[in-house]
């Protein structure tokens, strides 16, 4: 990194170090937050005189500096061998900046204070799934502070101390200030992904990612999944993060950091479509366990989505979107204002979002539902995030920050009894946040938070099997962590974190319509961690096949007033042979609690309906001829006794980048293993067939079930201590007579499954280049399920569950391309998802493969028109699934409302088509 101007004021190395990460963080990891830079270029000057000869892009920048007395930051890497045609005569700044840089696919962007921060194009594009080589968490909130000149001799050394507490940044997957803990896999997304991504929302956007498993909890399925009994309790229509297909409870959720409430009947999952895309600033991903950094349940991995904390000016965007087929139109728009000062800033967004209801009867797969059927319901949705941050002295500042959501969803049903039902679900959610930090010392930092987040929904469902609850969910935290270097190594600085968490969260439920109480339980968390950043080998003692050898080990203990306690480690290695390549490494641990929805709850229920109907809807071959038309009782619910699950995660990897000239490739891959006993969920059916089907299987071979789990030809007193032990009344269906069932089927009730085993790689391919006439980008970001396994105890035969209806396939790719020129950017993607089987027995139904195309095209006017309205606007159109490919044809479950494709594996929005403008003033 190199800077112009006032470098003369680095008067020792140190200083200059100091100013090279305040330069450094804000110009890649605040990029999007510094919306006033073209503005304040504009306004900086009317014109000045500029003599710059042809030259190297550096040299030219260089008189660009003296000339416009303007500071100027850049990589050296960025400007290396590009030329510029130079200029002559008078000119804006802006105009002068632009001519200079021409097609070299370089951009810039401006600090509020003035500093120019020169990078390359792709910065700007930054396609969606491109695995970043920064990794944030949380930006400290003091990004209106003056972004400071650097010297290039350090410009790739995030690890030194800042100026200042607030010029250092806290990483995604650790608790040390100023470090990276790159031996762990970690994705960051800014707002340019998911506006290029043509996703409205934070679900969608999060569903484009291979990594994600569509099934879990989603708004995708009107009653549930039949082989994921967590997502029968979605009844607020809320859309939950899954990563790896470990299920919707086993992905942290963060906003900012902090947590938030759960949704859902039983509090297992955290629902990311309260969260307005207009406040979203960037989405870290980190797929690794990481309960020593942030607590027990990060079994799969975390998810954080960085809301915006700065920004001047004001910005108005509407977007507007309708399906090609059908009747489904979505709108959103936002306003978001805000004001910097020297010491701090404040900022304001509000986000309007109204989607329509999809009708199965706008799909041709979907037309033997009864009508009417939505597909995805309607909704509606008011969003107000308020932030603000204050500087109190030179080592103090203090921040706040405000989320609030209101949500109305409606969706129509029809059963296959023909009866019609209307589900309304409203929900509120308010999440506050307030915290700080303190420099104690040249190098060491305190951090300290609280949190208070609260969600609050109604489910209304009217017609037939009426029924009103009431649901709140609840959660304190309070977090205080003091990090900095404890001595120095010949490798480097040995860092150090240490802290403390306290939380308490409450969850009940009530039943207006019974007036009853279902569940009001609470649990508090008391938790002490530490962490150190070991570096071996670095600059300093580096040799020959050794440029970096670092380690990571970090640890929690967390104490559960109704689960105990548990302690998990985490170790971590990164080795760097030559500059260019990492190879990384890691090894954890987690402890994961039941929601407290499933703590003492009651509901259990059952489903009465002849065998008969279900082998005919279904496909299924009885068992034998005396089971071929006997109602067969299915129970739902949660077991008794739940214990607490575990989990081992290892993960082993590469990331490797290397520019040559123009051009610039870059590979990232992961292997993964995870080890997950004692999970929450039904029984797995062998050869992933459907629950229904268990009864068939388990007549000639018993040994494939736990004892107990499907009961053949129960006494009287069996089926009647069942009916009086349910929660909800049993519904019969199609003839079924519980009273004279001759099944009991168990195989759904939530129990402690003795282990799920997951194992893969992910992958991302990029390679850009620039040109004469503009830049290029081209990319494959993709997950390979190698193993899906799981096995209900150590007797019963363990069951493959990938590549089967409703469970994840084993491969996921989404392929880039990407062109920008000036303020012209064109974007196209490509998304492939495997083909599979209905289950795994021979002779299986196949299930085809499905590729779709997205495309996103844009303009950003910058300052080319002047002080016309069209300045400082952005014109945006985006098509999903531009080729209207229908999903796979795959049996339907209608008992699930499911009918003819599978929404864990594809979506039925088909071509979906969108215009969005933005204005800044």
């Amino acid at each position: 990194m190199t800077t112009l101007k006032q470098q003369e004021k680095c008067n020792s190395k140190n200083t200059c170090k100091s100013k090279i990460r305040t330069a450094l963080y804000a110009s890649t990891f605040l990029a999007v937050g510094l919306l006033t830079g073209n503005a304040a270029l504009a306004q900086s000057d009317a014109g000045k005189e500029y003599n710059i000869p042809p030259s190297d892009m550096s040299e030219a920048l260089q008189a660009f500096s003296e000339q416009s007395d303007a500071e100027i930051i850049y990589a050296e890497k960025d400007v290396a061998e590009k030329t510029t045609k130079g200029i002559e005569g008078e000119y804006s700044r802006e105009r002068a900046l632009e001519e200079i840089i021409g097609d070299s696919g370089l951009v810039y962007e401006v600090s509020s204070d003035g500093v120019i921060i020169i990078r390359t194009a792709f910065l700007d594009v930054k396609q969606a799934g491109v695995a970043r080589q920064f990794r944030v968490a949380q930006a400290d909130r003091s990004a209106s502070q003056p972004v400071e000149t650097i010297d290039a001799s350090e410009a790739d050394d995030p690890s030194q101390e800042e100026d200042g507490g607030r010029d250092e940044i806290i990483v995604t997957g650790t608790n040390i200030r100023g470090i990276a803990p790159d031996s762990s896999p970690t994705r960051v997304f800014d707002r340019e992904d998911i506006q290029i991504s043509g996703a409205a929302t934070a679900q969608d956007f999060i569903q484009t990612l291979p990594q994600n498993f569509g099934g879990g909890s989603n708004v995708n399925f009107p009653v549930g999944l039949p082989n994921d009994i967590n997502s029968l309790s979605n009844n607020t229509n809320g859309s939950s993060v899954n990563l790896r297909g470990l299920g919707s409870g086993s992905t942290l959720v963060l906003l900012d950091g902090h947590r938030l409430a759960p949704s859902s009947a039983i509090g297992d999952f955290v629902d990311i479509s309260l969260i307005p895309a207009s406040a979203i600033e960037r989405v870290e991903v980190l797929t690794d366990g990481a309960s020593s950094i942030y607590g027990a349940d990060a079994v799969a991995g975390v998810v954080n989505f960085v809301l915006r904390d700065d920004f001047e000016g004001l910005e108005a965007s509407y977007r507007y979107g309708s399906v090609t087929q059908g009747n489904m139109d979505e709108h959103r728009g936002s306003i978001t204002g805000g004001k910097s000062w020297d010491t701090g800033n404040a900022l304001v967004v509000y986000e309007y979002f109204n989607q329509d209801n999809l009708s199965a009867a706008d799909r041709s797969f979907s037309q033997g539902a009864q009508l009417p059927n939505d597909l995805l319901p309607s909704q509606e949705r008011h969003s107000v995030l308020a932030s603000a941050s204050q500087e109190l002295t030179q080592d103090v500042e203090v921040y706040a920050d405000i989320l609030f959501s209101s949500r109305e969803s409606v969706r129509e049903r029809t059963d296959l009894r023909d009866r019609e039902s209307i589900s309304i679900a409203s929900t509120e959610s308010l999440s506050i946040a307030a915290g700080g930090s303190w420099k104690v010392s040249d190098s060491w930092f305190l951090d300290f938070s609280g949190t208070f987040s609260d969600l609050q929904s109604e489910s209304d469902r009217m017609g037939a099997d009426p029924r009103l609850q009431e649901l709140d969910s609840s959660i304190w935290t309070a977090d205080a962590v003091t990090s900095g270097t404890v001595f120095a190594l010949p490798g480097g600085d040995v860092k150090l974190a240490i802290g403390g968490h306290f939380r308490t969260e409450a969850f009940s439920s009530f039943r207006v319509d019974r007036n009853e109480l279902e569940q009001d339980t609470d649990r508090d968390v008391y938790a002490v961690f530490g962490e150190a950043l070991i570096p071996i080998v670095g600059p300093d003692n580096a040799v020959p096949g050794i440029e970096q050898l670092e380690v990571n080990v970090s640890g929690r203990f967390e104490d559960f007033s109704d689960f105990g306690s548990t302690a998990n480690p985490k170790v971590g290695v990164l080795w760097s042979p030559f500059d260019a390549l990492n190879l990384r490494g890691s090894y954890s641990t987690s402890f994961n609690p039941p929601p407290l929805g499933r703590v003492g709850v009651r509901d259990s229920g059952a489903l009465a309906i002849p065998t008969s109907f279900h082998n005919m809807i279904f496909g299924l071959t009885p068992g034998d001829p005396s089971i071929a038309d006997v109602t067969a009782i299915t129970v739902l619910g949660t077991g008794k006794n739940l214990d607490a699950e575990n989990s081992r995660a290892f993960t082993a990897g590469l990331d490797f980048n290397k520019q040559f000239g123009r051009h610039n490739f870059a590979v990232t891959a992961t292997w993964f293993d995870i080890e997950f006993e004692n999970r929450l969920g039904s029984a797995p059916i062998p050869n992933g067939r459907i629950v229904f089907d268990a009864p068939n299987i388990a007549f000639n071979n018993p040994e494939l079930f736990p004892p107990g789990t499907i009961v053949f030809s129960p006494s009287q007193e069996q089926i009647n201590s069942l009916l009086n032990s349910l929660d909800d009344p049993v519904f019969e269906f199609a003839g079924g007579d519980a009273q004279n069932a001759e099944i009991i089927n168990f195989a759904l009730v939530v129990r402690n499954l003795s282990r799920t085993s997951v194992s893969g790689f992910d992958f991302d391919f990029s390679y850009s280049f620039n040109t004469d006439i503009g830049s290029f980008s081209l990319g494959l970001d993709g997950s390979f399920l190698s193993d899906f396994d799981q096995q209900v105890t150590t007797a019963t035969p363990v069951v493959e569950q990938v590549n089967t209806l409703f469970n994840p396939v084993d491969l996921r790719l989404r392929g880039r391309t990407a062109y920008v020129r000036n303020g012209f950017a064109a974007n196209i993607f490509v998304n492939y998802t495997n083909g599979y089987r209905v289950d795994n027995t021979v002779g299986a139904l196949p299930i085809d493969s499905w590729t779709t195309v997205d495309v996103s095209l844009s303009y950003d006017t910058r300052n080319d028109f002047g002080d016309s309205f069209l300045s400082n606007t952005v014109l945006r159109v985006s098509a999903l699934n531009l080729f209207d490919e229908d999903p796979p044809s795959t049996p339907g479950a209608p008992d699930f409302e499911i009918f003819g494709f599978d929404p864990t594996n594809a979506s039925p929005l088909n071509r979906f088509v969108a215009v969005e403008l933005t204005k800044r003033f």
